[in-house]
C-alpha cells in the first residue's frame, strides 16, 4: 500500500469495507479549482465518451458520433471543452484505489465473499480477530483466500496486527469505463468524507 494512501469508507453498494485511496493531487486542484465533483452523472456511458477521447488533445467534432457529439456538447468545461469545431477531454481519473479492506470476526465464505467484489478493482485484504481453531479448517481457509489474491490481518487483542497472508498486487489488465467509474464514486466518497466536494456529481 502507498504511504499517502487516504481510507474513507466504502459508498453504497459496495459498502462494508474501507477503501484506500491514492489520490491525484494535479487532478483534484484542477476540479476543485473548476467546481466540479466527480464525474459520475451518465455512469458508464458517460465514462466511455470520455475515453474515446486522448487527455488534452483537441478532437474534430466531425470525427464523433452521435451520442458522443450529445456528450461533449452539454458536459460541464471542466470535464472538456467544445471550441472551433474541436473538444478537447480535460478530465482524468481523480485517484487509484490502491486496497479494500473488509472486517470479519474469522474468515468466514461471507469475508471472502465480500472482499471478492473488489476484485475488478484494486487489491484486497479482510482484518479478522480469530483464525479457525481446527488446524485443517484454518490450512484451508488460508489456501483459499491466497488462491484468490485476498489477503488476512490477524487483528490480536492488543491491537497489533500480524500479516497471516499477503494480499496479492492488483494488476489492472486495461482501462475500462466500469474502473474509472469505481474510482469516480471513490472519490465521491472522499470529498464527502473530508467535506471538499464543490459541486456534487458532474455531468
Amino acid at each position: 500500500m502507498t504511504p499517502d494512501a487516504v481510507e474513507i469508507p466504502s459508498f453504497s453498494g459496495y459498502g462494508g469495507a474501507t477503501l484506500h485511496l491514492a489520490i491525484d493531487p494535479a487532478e483534484h486542484q484542477r476540479r476543485q479549482a473548476a467546481g466540479i465533483g466527480p464525474v459520475t452523472g451518465h455512469g458508464f456511458g458517460g465514462l466511455d465518451h470520455l475515453m474515446a477521447l486522448p487527455a488534452g488533445m483537441p478532437v474534430p467534432l466531425d470525427t464523433l458520433d452521435k451520442h458522443q457529439l450529445a456528450y461533449v456538447r452539454k458536459a460541464p468545461a471542466g470535464i472538456c471543452t467544445v471550441h472551433d469545431g474541436h473538444v478537447t477531454r480535460h478530465a482524468t481519473r481523480p485517484c487509484r484505489v490502491v486496497m479494500a479492506t473488509v472486517r470479519y470476526n474469522t474468515t468466514y465464505k461471507m469475508a471472502l465473499d465480500s472482499a471478492s467484489r473488489f476484485a475488478p478493482f484494486c487489491a484486497r485484504q479482510v482484518i479478522v480477530k480469530r483464525l479457525p481453531k481446527d488446524a485443517f479448517a484454518r490450512i484451508n481457509d488460508l489456501a483459499e483466500f491466497d488462491f484468490y489474491g485476498i489477503g488476512i490481518i490477524l487483528e490480536k487483542s492488543d491491537g497489533t496486527q500480524e500479516t497471516v497472508v499477503e494480499p496479492h498486487p492488483w494488476r489492472p489488465m486495461r482501462h475500462t469505463p466500469a474502473a474509472w467509474w469505481f474510482a469516480e464514486r471513490s472519490y465521491d466518497a472522499y470529498l464527502e468524507h473530508t467535506a471538499t466536494n464543490p459541486a456534487g456529481a458532474a455531468a
